[in-house]
């Protein structure tokens, strides 16, 4: 930071035009007095390059761990949300004046004590765990980080730490009730072939909403798709040629919904005139057909700000009530559903 007259003038206790007529070498001063006012401008600025150095040597991490089991559902995908959410992480720990640290942990082959043992090093203020693939058994290899910690996209049933989570069952009873309004009856739900906590939060919600509507929930209404987009299309294609068409189906997520789309194309199915679609999660732009997808919308973005703000809180309040925050999600409408 640049010193000012005014801050030399106020070290000194003289007037600022004084000042000015010393620093641009004017007239009006004794030799005595610019010499101190000279002096006292070197002072000052030592003084900032030592705060500005101790301000960096002291600047905490927030450490994100994005924890995984190569199962490439955000990390590593047809769609890589994860940059984006990385982003956001980035702008918000600056804004709250911490620096940020990825690690990026594979379940079944990384030392996971050994990133433990990072998170809890005295240059860590917090951690966020990413848990999107994780698994009950998995959290127990990180018990032992004893730094605040929020942890995303999954719920441990642990009061230990605030949890930041999609609202997945009414993200799929928007779905279900959109389509009965629409006297759509026969739905299908197209499930990612993989068992996480959001995807088996999304059947919950399937089965919760067709019971609450008066109609029998049969275990055949919920049909396992691939878990990448090809795989999907190729069993959709099969399910297509074996099957007779419901009124609708309802796709468990983006891969799901872009695979389902391609193979409807390949196998001639009109959209909405024969089968309508409703998605889980935005598709990517690639794979995008000649209609409009209704969609259920997943705010992608506020989870990982919600997710620095109680870790704020937390970190410097300690706070003895946990929190579990449901973000919530928003149907979008295309051009896929008749009626």
């Amino acid at each position: 930071m640049k010193i000012k007259a005014a801050d030399i003038a106020r070290e000194l206790q003289i007037s600022k035009a004084t000042v000015s007529l010393a620093l641009n070498n004017k007239p009006g001063v004794s030799e005595q007095t610019r010499q101190e006012i000279l002096d006292c401008k070197k002072l000052l600025e030592s003084r900032n390059i030592e705060k500005t150095a101790s301000a960096i040597q002291e600047k905490q991490i927030i450490k994100v761990i994005f924890m995984h089991r190569d199962l490439k559902v955000a990390y590593g995908s047809e769609m890589d949300l994860w940059t984006n959410v990385l982003r956001v992480y980035d702008k918000e720990s600056k804004k709250l004046g911490y620096s940020l640290g990825v690690t990026y942990v594979n379940l079944l082959k990384d030392p996971v004590e050994q990133i433990v043992n990072e998170c809890n090093m005295n240059s860590v203020a917090g951690v966020i765990l990413c848990a999107t693939e994780m698994q009950e058994k998995d959290y127990e290899l990180v018990k032992n980080i004893n730094k605040p910690m929020i942890i995303t996209d999954n719920d441990f049933e642990d009061n230990s730490h605030h949890r930041v989570c999609i609202d997945n069952i009414s993200a799929v009873k928007q779905a279900v009730d959109y389509l009965l309004k629409r006297n759509l009856k026969n739905i299908v739900y197209l499930a990612n072939e993989i068992d996480i906590y959001n995807f088996m939060q999304r059947r919950n919600g399937f089965k919760q909403a067709i019971w609450n509507s008066g109609l029998e929930f049969r275990p055949d209404m919920i049909v396992r798709m691939g878990r990448m987009i090809e795989n999907a299309n190729e069993k959709m294609k099969l399910y297509l040629r074996e099957n007779p068409l419901p009124d609708a189906f309802i796709m468990e997520n983006y891969q799901v919904s872009a695979g389902v789309m391609k193979a409807m194309k390949a196998e001639g199915i009109l959209v909405p005139e024969h089968i309508s679609l409703i998605g889980v999660d935005e598709v990517p732009s690639y794979a995008v057909e000649d209609y409009k997808l209704t969609t259920i919308k997943i705010d992608h973005v506020n989870r990982p700000v919600m997710a620095m703000t109680l870790l704020y809180k937390e970190i410097k309040e300690n706070m003895q009530t946990k929190f579990k925050v449901l973000s919530d999600c928003t149907l979008l409408e295309g051009g896929s559903v008749r009626g």
